[in-house]
């Protein structure tokens, strides 16, 4: 009997390492999951088959991580200076060239720039924000005030720019990464956003 008790209660110890080993498992899993959504930008391309998406809310907020694909260099060194697309939107049921916001991006002299892009009523303006560092999250935020965009890169200070007077309500569509400018992707490049909702 005594024989039988300790069989038994080797085997109940077994089966508890075993549900542990398996809980430890799955919530290191659950740990590990990617929150982030990889868009990839085709070499020979402007920009991937990205989701139709509308903003809702008054705020566009996401985490982003470049990797060393962000690094390129022009054809035409004149076209280096393009400023490629992040993330945005378009708003008052216009074309994203009438009115919209955005975030930009561009590789220059060894530094990933980041800069405002706004069309407002067709005239395109662009502030730098600020350099970023490749792989290590950086947070990106637009805040949609009365009259103006505010743009927040990381804990910088925000930078306000002008928005469009001549609508109340519209769709507000989502504008998702785009490469150039005049010249394609020399190679595959991929951005990875994690959209806060």
């Amino acid at each position: 009997m005594k024989y039988m008790n300790q069989k038994y209660t080797k085997e109940i110890n077994v089966v508890i390492i075993l549900i542990a080993t398996l809980l430890t498992i799955s919530s290191c899993e659950s740990e590990f999951v990617e929150p982030y959504e990889s868009f990839i930008i085709p070499e020979g391309t402007h920009q991937g088959n990205f989701p139709i998406q509308l903003l809702e809310g008054n705020n566009l907020s996401f985490t982003a991580i470049f990797d060393e694909s962000a690094i390129y260099e022009t054809i035409d060194p004149v076209n280096q200076y393009d400023i490629n697309k992040l993330m945005g939107f378009a708003e008052c049921n216009d074309h994203h060239h009438t009115n919209s916001a955005r975030f930009g991006w561009r590789y220059l002299e060894g530094n990933l720039e980041i800069h405002s892009y706004v069309y407002n009523h067709g005239t395109w303006t662009n502030q730098f924000l600020g350099n970023v560092s490749l792989n290590e999250p950086h947070h990106f935020s637009i805040q949609l005030l009365n009259r103006q965009y505010s743009f927040t890169l990381d804990n910088n200070p925000s930078v306000i720019l002008e928005r469009t007077n001549k609508c109340e309500r519209g769709a507000y569509y989502m504008l998702f990464p785009y490469f150039g400018g005049d010249e394609v992707a020399p190679h595959n490049i991929t951005i990875k956003i994690k959209q806060d909702f």
